[in-house]
Order: structure tokens, then C-alpha cells, then sequence
């Protein structure tokens, strides 16, 4: 039966976007859609732009093709600082239930503090999250029982994948289902081939590992969800060398890192940052042993790469 333009528009969801083209999963049908011309200002924000994961509304014109009139709200998105250029947002997806964080124990080299860079991403946008060590055949799974100590603990499963030998794939099929997840990682990391292991049948292209700079080579160009097979949706995004923080400042950071907050109510100072403070509880609490060492000191770390907000910066004159 042929398609009117009379007919209700549709509640689908935004699956890939180009400059002139939308890919809308409506009922588990993929179409092909534009947008009105008004839809762009319907938030009032004159820097509205469709984002993957959003949900719409879609009067189709054809089985194949539709025009996009509306835009659901929002209830989650994942932003990133934009790399090499002025410290401004960069949106990268919608809607998400999850993170899921691929690391690598080898080719790249396992780095908690990149690891813990998208833990403070996923406490500032709300996600929960969770932690994938890939490539575990390259390495001995005893190097990482410390972090799989530790961060469980702080309410971060950990699980070890060898996406090459298939191990660990059922586990990570059991976490994705039925949700909304966002794959993160650098690039290298394995994420495209976990991705097929997770769904047969996906056409990504394989990264390999650069023998002179020993980082990943990007092979996704775009963000891009797929829906699972077995119920739910995943998100693909670019590969990032360098992970920019967006919207996080100095004195905000400590938020962001769960285990500070039980310790962090009997610091001396109410602000207290936990670096170079007196009475700090939560430098107190890393030297007895009941805060992870190596996650404090990324969190110093992190807190020395970030800016102040202005409003700091007046208020410590």
C-alpha cells in the first residue's frame, strides 16, 4: 500500500546523519529522511542540529523516504571538548543510557588516566558506565587486578575481552541489551572489531596499530548507531587522541570522582580541592590505603590540565 503524505508522522530514531541526509530506524525500518526547514529553530537555538540517538517524529513520503518535522526532548548527551580549536562543546551523541569504555591491555598501551578522563565525562553527563579491557590475550590478566579491584568498587564493572579470540563477548552482549550505549576509546583500541564480534554482519572497516607512533589508526570517520539484533542500540564514535573535557573547571572536578565525597565531608575546608590543602581527608584517606593511589594522582592530573572558570578565578583573588 502506497505511502500518503496525509498519514501521522512516525516516532523513529536518528541512527546516522550527514550534511544533507538523516537515517531514521522507524519500527526497525531504516529511512531515508530530510528536514523541514523550520526545524532547526523549533528549540530556539539558532545552533540547533540533529544529533545521533535523537528521537523524532517523521511523516513518510515513500517505504524509503521521509521528512523529519520534530524533535523529541533530550533526556541525556554525551559532549566532548572540540580538539585543537577554541574551547567550544562538541555534541556527540543523544539519549544514551551508557558508556561503554574500551581500553586496551596492549598496542595501545593500558592508560588508567585516560581511563578515569572518561569516568569524569560520564559522571558529568550522568551516564553510567562501563569499563572493557580489550585485547587481553596480549597481556597477563593478573597486571590488571588491581583495577579490577578497584573500580568495581566505585560502582564501574570491569570486564576483559580478547575480541580476536571471541572471549568475554557474551558478557558484553548482556550489558548492552535492550539499552542505548555509547562505545568510547582511543583509536587502536579494538572497538571496531568488538563491535562485529558483538554483531555479525556490520560492515566497519579494522584498524590497525601504527609501527612508528604505536597509536590507532581512525577508521570511524562519523558517529554512527546501529541497532543490535538482540534488543537495544550502540554507539560508534570517532577514535580521539586527545580527550577534550568540556564544561568541567577546576573547582568542580572533585564531583566527579565518587570516592571523594564520603571522605571529602570531613575535610578541613568546606572548597577544599584535595591538593595541596591542609586537613585534606581525601589526602588522608589515599595515604591509609582506602583510596586508589594511582587515580588520585590521575585526578591531580586532571585537575592541572583543566582551566578555572571565571568565577573561580574571581572568587580566589
Amino acid at each position: 500500500m502506497p505511502v500518503t503524505s496525509r498519514e501521522a508522522p512516525q516516532t523513529g530514531k536518528l541512527i546516522k546523519a550527514t550534511r544533507n541526509v538523516f537515517l531514521v530506524d522507524i519500527n526497525h525500518r531504516i529511512v531515508s529522511c530530510s528536514i523541514r526547514g523550520k526545524l532547526a529553530g523549533a528549540s530556539g537555538d539558532k545552533n540547533f542540529s540533529l544529533k545521533v540517538g535523537d528521537d523524532v517524529k517523521a511523516r513518510l513520503i515513500s517505504e524509503e523516504e521521509g521528512v523529519i518535522e520534530e524533535v523529541l526532548p533530550r533526556r541525556s548527551q554525551l559532549s566532548r571538548a572540540v580538539e585543537g580549536k577554541a574551547y567550544r562543546e562538541h555534541l556527540i551523541a543523544t539519549n544514551i543510557d551508557q558508556i561503554l569504555i574500551i581500553m586496551s591491555a596492549r598496542r595501545p598501551a593500558f592508560k588508567s588516566g585516560l581511563l578515569d578522563r572518561y569516568l569524569v565525562i560520564a559522571q558529568k553527563n550522568r551516564l553510567n558506565a562501563v569499563i572493557c579491557i580489550n585485547k587481553i590475550d596480549l597481556a597477563d590478566p593478573e597486571e590488571f587486578e588491581e583495577y579490577a579491584s578497584w573500580y568495581p568498587r566505585l560502582g564501574y564493572p570491569l570486564f576483559f575481552t580478547s575480541a580476536l579470540r571471541r572471549e568475554g563477548i557474551d558478557k558484553i552482549k548482556s550489558i548492552l541489551q535492550n539499552k542505548v550505549s555509547v562505545l568510547v576509546g582511543h583509536s587502536g583500541v579494538g572497538k571496531s572489531l568488538l563491535l562485529q564480534r558483538i554483531e555479525p554482519g556490520l560492515d566497519l572497516k579494522i584498524s590497525s596499530i601504527s609501527d612508528k607512533t604505536r597509536k590507532g589508526r581512525h577508521t570511524t570517520t562519523h558517529v554512527q548507531l546501529f541497532p543490535l539484533s538482540f534488543g537495544g542500540y550502540i554507539i560508534d564514535t570517532p577514535g580521539v587522541r586527545e580527550l577534550g573535557l568540556w564544561d568541567i573547571y577546576r573547582d568542580e572536578l572533585k564531583d566527579y570522582f565518587v570516592e571523594f565525597q564520603t571522605f571529602g565531608e570531613d575535610c578541613q575546608f568546606n572548597n577544599c580541592r584535595h591538593i595541596k590543602e591542609p586537613g585534606c581527608a581525601v589526602k588522608a584517606a589515599v595515604g591509609e590505603g582506602k583510596i586508589f593511589a594511582e587515580r588520585y594522582q590521575n585526578y591531580k592530573n586532571i585537575f592541572n590540565d583543566l582551566r578555572a572558570a571565571s568565577y573561580e578565578m574571581i572568587r580566589r583573588r
